[in-house]
């Protein structure tokens, strides 16, 4: 599965979208190693600072072009990311609304500063996506103020702790992280622990009590191909 998705990044994300690009990152079982899943991020290498109307333009993109390709690729789910104010925004919804399959997971992000109004309204769109067939991730849990507030108001499938609170392991032990990973599962939610660096931290994700694992551990081989193509 990872050697396919190095295949697929190499071609559409520059014949689709040539001056910025994508990344797939692979979401694994950590029981199996199956890639389940892959988490798809604009930019070629880190989250591009593009204004509200760059942006628009590749959820419309995703929308319209890039997902339906990677569908009929690439086995397993996709991860979407999308902020309060994207879920909120009157150009980039449609295009949520219209990219809905089951196969498609929006992946709720943490948002900085936002009101509660906000994230109820937010909410209430997510639950019309999981309507029309997606699934719902929520991203950078013990990252911020409100990771676990989201879990609250909606009932994810997923659950992504974020990868600095999961480090904390390597010094506490997994028991550090075993009861927030109790926690989130008791909803029927898989959870999915970010940073997974080496072999080491694969098995302590496990031991904490995760389900899937994202990070350098699969994304290495990808990360020299595409430093190699630079060098060319």
């Amino acid at each position: 599965m990872a050697t396919n998705a190095h295949t697929l990044k190499d071609e559409p994300s520059q014949r689709l979208h040539p001056a910025k690009g994508y990344r797939l990152e692979p979401i694994v079982d950590l029981m199996t190693g199956h890639v389940i899943g892959h988490e798809l991020l604009a930019g070629n290498a880190s989250c591009p600072n593009w204004t509200l109307e760059e942006w628009r333009k590749w959820y419309v993109l995703l929308s319209v072009q890039l997902l339906a390709e990677l569908l009929e690729t690439l086995e397993g789910l996709f991860f979407v990311n999308v902020t309060s104010d994207q879920l909120l925004d009157d150009v980039i919804w449609p295009s949520l609304v219209h990219e809905s399959h089951p196969r498609i997971v929006i992946e709720w992000v943490e948002q900085a500063g936002q009101v509660e109004g906000v994230h109820k309204e937010a909410a209430r769109r997510l639950h019309h996506l999981r309507d029309l067939g997606c699934q719902i991730a929520i991203d950078d849990i013990g990252a911020g103020e409100d990771g676990l507030g989201r879990t609250r108001i909606i009932n994810p499938q997923f659950c992504k702790v974020d990868g600095a609170l999961f480090q904390q392991c390597r010094v506490r032990g997994p028991e550090y992280l075993r009861g927030i990973c109790h926690h989130l599962s008791l909803g029927g939610a898989r959870v999915v622990i970010e940073w997974v660096e080496s072999e080491a931290d694969m098995r302590l994700a496990l031991s904490a009590g995760a389900h899937l694992g994202q990070g350098y551990f699969w994304t290495k081989g990808m990360q020299s191909d595409i430093a190699e193509q630079g060098e060319r």
